[in-house]
This record gives C-alpha cells, structure tokens and sequence, in this order.
C-alpha cells in the first residue's frame, strides 16, 4: 500500500521507500529485529553430540588463572583465565567475582568474538553472581564452538563450586543469541549434558 505521505511501504516488517521512477523500493530501516531461526535438527543430533562429548573429555582443559589486580576494583576481583579447547586451540577470557560473597553463587557466562576484548560487568558482579567473559578466537567451526562453550561451562561450574545447572549464558539484547549457545541450551535441557 502506498502512504500518500511519503511514499512509503510497509513489507515484511521493514519500512521501504517507493523510488520516484517507479523502481521496486529500497530498504530505508529495519523497524524489527528479525526473529531466530529455528536450529536445524541434525545440529541436535544426540549420536553425533556424544561422540564429540567423547573426544572433549579425553583432552585436558589445562586451565591456567591469574589474578589481574589492573583491572580489579574493591568490589570486584578480576582474574584472567586461559585453557585449552578440545582440539588444542588456547582460549583466553575473564573472570569477575565479588570478594565479599561466598564462593558458591550462580555463574554468568559471556562469549565474544576474536574482534572484541573480554570486559567484565561490574554490575552482573555486583548482583551476586561470578561472571566468565571470554573471547573465542576466530575463524572456528560451529562444532567448535558448542565444545568451547560447554568446556567454558563445566570450568565455570568447578570455578564456582557449583553444579552446572547453576550456570547460565548471559543474552545480549543487542544481538541474537548465537547458535552455539543455543545448542548447548538444547543439549542441557534434553538431558545429554549435566
């Protein structure tokens, strides 16, 4: 329909405008996100999933921390962590916790991309919970990435002392939930990881 206002569309949910030489429109803004798609069903696969499950648990996450009292305030300790993925590749992130609570609060897990530093959210510390940002390095399959992310999970749970289930990966408002967290949300909840 045309809007004699402006010329413009509405199609799809984005907001066109018609070009005066009668040409088909052009997108002018989004007006919604669009919505996830849906995970393909052989990502889910439970056979593939335990073998790779399989190959993760026979590597060693040879997990190094250092204490980073650069970026620490009173009211949050920083520590920098490094281990190892499934296939060898070292992966770097950090931890956030709030010196002044017990060890065994829930745990917030955060990925970033190889072109985004790990920062730590004072404010995810300072509602109690221990917070592990860390950056995956770039160019990894999707298969590595879900290894990554339940690797970052089971760390984060033995960190904490707490049980896995107390674990969560943190959204991000601004961007879609990535399909490795999505997975691993799947894997959890139809009881192939604990």
């Amino acid at each position: 329909m045309r809007n004699h206002a402006g010329g413009n569309h509405l199609l799809g949910g984005n907001l066109r405008k018609a070009r005066s030489d009668g040409s088909a429109p052009r997108l002018v803004r989004s007006v919604q996100p669009p919505p996830p798609r849906d995970l393909h069903p052989l990502l889910l696969e439970r056979e593939y999933w335990r073998g790779r499950l399989e190959e993760q648990r026979s590597t060693r996450p040879f997990l190094l921390i250092t204490p980073r009292p650069d970026l620490s305030t009173r009211s949050c300790e920083v520590q920098e962590i490094r281990f190892r993925a499934h296939d060898g590749v070292r992966i770097w992130g950090l931890v956030g916790r709030c010196p002044f609570l017990r060890n065994d609060q829930p745990a917030a897990l955060r990925l970033v991309g190889a072109a985004e530093a790990p920062r730590i959210d004072v404010a995810t510390v300072e509602q109690g919970r221990t917070e592990f940002v860390v950056q995956i390095p770039a160019g990894r399959r999707l298969v590595d990435r879900v290894l990554d992310a339940l690797r970052l999970r089971q760390i984060a749970a033995a960190y904490a002392h707490i049980d896995a289930s107390r674990v969560a990966f943190l959204e991000d408002g601004a961007r879609s939930v990535p399909d490795e967290v999505r997975i691993v949300d799947k894997l959890c909840s139809g009881g192939l990881i604990r």
